[in-house]
């Protein structure tokens, strides 16, 4: 199975599930979580959104996008907040991005596509830009990820590489 910028979120889903919960993801980082994502573990927890993010998440910027990641219990890496007694206390709820983020077989691809789909904003230049160093520093790709595929004018892909569209 090669797994493309657009992969289905289902099949994502499916790929993702042969995780075998070893704990290692959790064990040294936690996974992004999407606004979707805050409002179904604020439900599971019980308690307001706002107290979730403010007692258990920080807010980072990737690729020029604003996203929130638990905790961890020593920073920057360490054991996930919801990481105890080697199991995750949201499982059931977990982010997407740890339902596919996986030592699997297909889990460092997973995280790609969630990069791509989920942080990487095909129509805001810096985001571009970013994902372009993440690219030329070594970070993994998956077909669809190459700027001409995010970008397809060349002219405008151009302009923007040059800086001479900024925002």
């Amino acid at each position: 199975m090669q797994i493309t910028k657009n992969t289905s979120r289902e099949e994502a889903l499916k790929l993702g599930k042969e995780c075998s919960r070893c704990g290692n993801c959790c064990s040294h980082d936690s996974g992004y979580m999407l606004e979707e994502d805050i409002k179904r573990i604020a439900e599971h927890l019980q308690i307001p959104e706002k107290e979730l993010k403010e007692k258990y998440l920080k807010k980072l910027k990737l690729f020029n996008t604003t996203i929130h990641k638990p905790i961890t219990k020593t920073q920057p890496f360490g054991e996930c907040v919801f990481y105890k007694e080697k199991a995750c206390t949201i499982q059931d709820v977990k982010p997407l991005h740890c339902r596919i983020g996986s030592c699997s077989e297909h889990g460092e691809e997973l995280t790609v596509w969630f990069k791509l789909n989920f942080l990487v904003n095909q129509n805001d230049p810096d985001s571009i830009r970013q994902w372009n160093v993440y690219l030329e520093s070594g970070g993994k790709n998956i077909p669809g990820g190459e700027l001409e595929e995010l970008v397809p004018d060349k002219e405008t892909l151009k302009k923007v590489m040059d800086y001479r569209i900024i925002r």
